[in-house]
Parts: structure tokens; C-alpha cells; sequence
């Protein structure tokens, strides 16, 4: 943390580098919340995209890929996964706080972000999926199931519980992107080069499944997504306040 003493003013060579990643964020903000609101927009209009993907992944009425190993693996990790990743975030954070000179992976308030990101996404689903009531692929009549087709964000009773709308495993991956403040900035392309395959593929993997429609994965990947910039911006600016609360100590100098 840059301190003031009196009589002197921070050089603005301190400063805009923090203005300039918050300028970032809000402009990424920005465009996440048009993309939202045009992808939203175009599913709408063209409902018929949804089903038309869901076809192609269908023989008459039995979502063939659910079965198929890979994938079946493919669901693990992204099911299990997150709960790795928080336990791993939270076991980080412990140690920080016990072993502040010795343990320096990274910054708390970095590891805390990748856990509200979690959060804030599984909220979002969660509040969501009975709202919408959108039911899933396989539980249309079309594909042997008693339920109705709705397009994304109309409000239905098709669906009492565990709806389709949005995915909760695309909006975990999407939460995965998070990971990437954990690494030094040279390196973060390569890791996002890595990464971000992986969770798109775990993503999509749901329609795949028939669990799934294509719109309930896009838009669950830009809304949560949304929430994670809007987490990073308000961490960013508060990081060093952050950690001290997380270390448990009024840390002298801001952390990595």
C-alpha cells in the first residue's frame, strides 16, 4: 500500500496504473452486458436455434453423446472441480494468514476473488432457474419428455426445480476464467490459451448432453461472467484493505 506523508501528493505514476485497470474493467463491463443483451435478444427472436442445436446432438428421441466416456469424464471435472478449486482458494487463505513471510503464491484478495466468483455465478443460476422455469432439452415432448419448448427468459411453468435456464455447470466454467489472476501477467495468455478451451468444452458439453439448451450456456457464461467483472473492479480498488482484513494484520506494502 502506498503511503502519504504529509505535505506530499502520490506521484500520478502510482496512480494510473490502478485508473487505467479500472477504466479496463468498466469498459469490459460494458461489453459484456451489450453482448448479454444482444445474445439475449437474438435466441429470442430465433428460439428456433435452440432446438435446431438440440437436434443435432439427438437420434429420435435419446441424446446418443451423454454416454459416450470422454464426455461422461468431461462432466466430472467440470462437476467436481469447482469445489477443488474453492477448497484449494480457502486452504491458500489459511495458510496466508498463518505463514504471511512465508507463504507468497499470491495476494489474498486474488484467491478471494476466485471464490466469489464461484459464488456470485451459482447465485445467479440459482436464482434464476425456478424464476424462468425453463424446461430442459431432453424433458421435451419432442425428445420423449411430457414438457413444452419455451425460448430463453420467458417465464413458464414447465419446470418446478433443477431447471434449464441458466446452466450451472457453464456458469462454474465461466467462473473458472478466474483462475487466471493467479498468474503473473506475462504469463496469463499462455494460461488463458490453456484454459479457456478446457472450460468451454465443459461448458458446452451440457447441450451435448441434452441437459442443456445452446442459450442456456452462452448467456450463463456472459451473466456470470458480468458478475465477475463487476466483483474485480470493487476487489481491485479495495485490494490492499482486502488483504489486510484477510491476513488479519494492517500489511505494510500491497501485495502481489
Amino acid at each position: 500500500m502506498n503511503q502519504t506523508l504529509p505535505g506530499f501528493m502520490p506521484k500520478p505514476s502510482d496512480i494510473a496504473p490502478h485508473h487505467d485497470i479500472r477504466t479496463g474493467i468498466g469498459a469490459a463491463q460494458l461489453l459484456i452486458a451489450r453482448l448479454t443483451i444482444l445474445i439475449s435478444f437474438v435466441f429470442m427472436i430465433f428460439p428456433a436455434i435452440d432446438l435446431a442445436v438440440a437436434r443435432g446432438f439427438a437420434e429420435g428421441t435419446v441424446f446418443v453423446l451423454a454416454e459416450q466416456p470422454f464426455l461422461k469424464g468431461l462432466r466430472q471435472i467440470g462437476l467436481k472441480g469447482p469445489f477443488v478449486v474453492i477448497a484449494a482458494m480457502l486452504l491458500l487463505l489459511a495458510l496466508r494468514a498463518l505463514l504471511p513471510r512465508r507463504l507468497g503464491l499470491c495476494a489474498p484478495h486474488k484467491a478471494m476473488f476466485v471464490v466469489t466468483s464461484f459464488v456470485a455465478g451459482q447465485l445467479i443460476v440459482e436464482t434464476l432457474k425456478p424464476l424462468i422455469g425453463r424446461a430442459r432439452p431432453r424433458h421435451l415432448l419432442e425428445f420423449g419428455g411430457t414438457a413444452d419448448f419455451t425460448p430463453v427468459w420467458q417465464f413458464s411453468g414447465q419446470c418446478a426445480r433443477n431447471c434449464s435456464f441458466p446452466s450451472g455447470e457453464a456458469a462454474a466454467a465461466a467462473a473458472g476464467l478466474s483462475l487466471l489472476v493467479l498468474f503473473p501477467e506475462r504469463l496469463r495468455l499462455k494460461a488463458a490459451i490453456l484454459l479457456v478451451p478446457l472450460l468451454m468444452m465443459i461448458a458446452f458439453n451440457r447441450v451435448l448432453f441434452g441437459a442443456h439448451f445452446l442459450s442456456d450456456v452462452v448467456l450463463a457464461w456472459l451473466l456470470t461472467l458480468l458478475g465477475m467483472a463487476w466483483i474485480w473492479k470493487w476487489t481491485e480498488k479495495h485490494s490492499d484493505r482486502v488483504d489486510r482484513i484477510l491476513m488479519g494484520t494492517r500489511g505494510r506494502g500491497r501485495m502481489s
